[in-house]
């Protein structure tokens, strides 16, 4: 990375980036916990229910008690949608699809943007409107061949995938090995099961797992 802005710096050096939300507040709260014990220092928090706008603001409390915790908000499609999360403390925004003018407004505001994309048009819209990092999404759909392919013509963009990343080797290595700068996880690093059980240890081991595995793979790359 050639001369990167902090907000790259930060993704970066993150390496991977859980995606979360649960009706429940105290799982929210339970899942912040686990992820950040488990090494990771930046979350998205998705807007996915009627109880996110409740919740977010008892996430960004806790956050405020996490050192270098870089707290974003997620599922975010419109710019009255971004600026209410951004009032709440948000110091990112995550979009699943590319929205110009969500981007517009991100900029004239100064938050840094994650808008969702699925094509190299819509990677170079978004880079247009000043989208240092892009989201492909679905991933699993897309595969880590797009990633050379839109870097072949924007050598520039920095990419994360989300959407079926699993938080194995065999997967995260994939996606580095494309040249990605970050990975997205939701459901796979957070397993559904094992928050009905409120198993909130084995999360934050395998938050723990996750991260090791990245390091190891950044570390043996050539």
């Amino acid at each position: 990375m050639r001369n990167p802005s902090p907000f790259i710096q930060r993704m970066h050096a993150g390496g991977m980036m859980p995606i979360f939300f649960h009706p429940d507040e105290q799982v929210c709260l339970d899942l912040l916990f686990s992820a950040y014990e488990g090494g990771v220092r930046v979350i998205e928090m998705v807007n996915r229910g009627k109880e996110a706008r409740s919740i977010f603001p008892k996430i960004r409390e806790a956050a405020d008690r996490m050192p270098g915790l870089y707290l974003g908000a997620g599922t975010i499609y419109h710019p009255h949608e971004a600026e209410e999360f951004i009032d709440m403390g948000a110091e990112f925004i995550v979009a699943p699809v590319m929205n110009p003018k969500l981007g517009e407004y991100c900029a004239k505001v100064e938050v840094p943007w994650i808008p969702g994309c699925g094509t190299v048009s819509e990677v170079f819209f978004a880079q247009e409107l000043g989208s240092e990092l892009v989201k492909i999404y679905p991933a699993n759909i897309l595969t880590p061949e797009f990633v050379p392919a839109v870097h072949a013509v924007m050598p520039k963009i920095e990419i994360i995938p989300t959407g079926g990343v699993e938080p194995t080797e065999k997967s995260m290595k994939a996606w580095f090995d494309a040249g990605v700068l970050c990975v997205g996880m939701g459901s796979q690093l957070f397993r559904k099961d094992l928050i009905a059980k409120r198993a909130f240890t084995e999360i934050q081991e395998s938050v723990k797992n996750a991260m090791h595995i990245i390091a190891s793979i950044r570390d043996n790359k050539p």
